[in-house]
């Protein structure tokens, strides 16, 4: 199987430039404009989601289960962030990344972000029943 290819160690990375719209709402057009918490999540488990793209069959996917971020420094809007992300263990579907994120002057956050790899169209008795209370 194509999962137990998924080699320890399987690094990711992803820049992005900090806009506006990843500044939380109460900090826009004050002194004090930089990225959100829950944007740094963000990009944290898209750069673990991408790694792990190459691995997957179709039909399969990863879902976020678990996050911890440590936000250890502002980065104010107009700067480049780099998110490096590396799977460190891996249990069957379980995949547990560690994440560290960096502005062009230092580290500012770092964390872990637990994945789980899914089938995409498998039923799902529970999420059915949710859909159906809001049908």
């Amino acid at each position: 199987m194509i999962l137990d290819e998924i080699p320890i160690g399987l690094e990711g990375i992803y820049s992005v430039l900090i806009e506006e719209e990843h500044v939380p709402f109460h900090l826009r057009g004050s002194k004090t404009e930089v990225v959100s918490t829950p944007d740094l999540v963000r990009f944290m488990e898209r750069t673990a989601f991408e790694s792990l793209i190459p691995f997957l069959p179709d039909k399969m996917t990863s879902v976020g289960t678990k996050v911890s971020l440590n936000h250890l420094s502002g980065t104010p809007k107009g700067m480049k962030i780099t998110v490096k992300t590396k799977l460190i263990e891996r249990d069957r579907r379980r995949c547990l990344f560690t994440a560290e994120i960096f502005d062009e002057y230092e580290k500012v956050a770092e964390g872990t972000n637990e994945r789980f790899l899914i089938i995409t169209n498998r039923s799902n008795v529970k999420l059915m029943k949710k859909k159906e209370m809001i049908s």
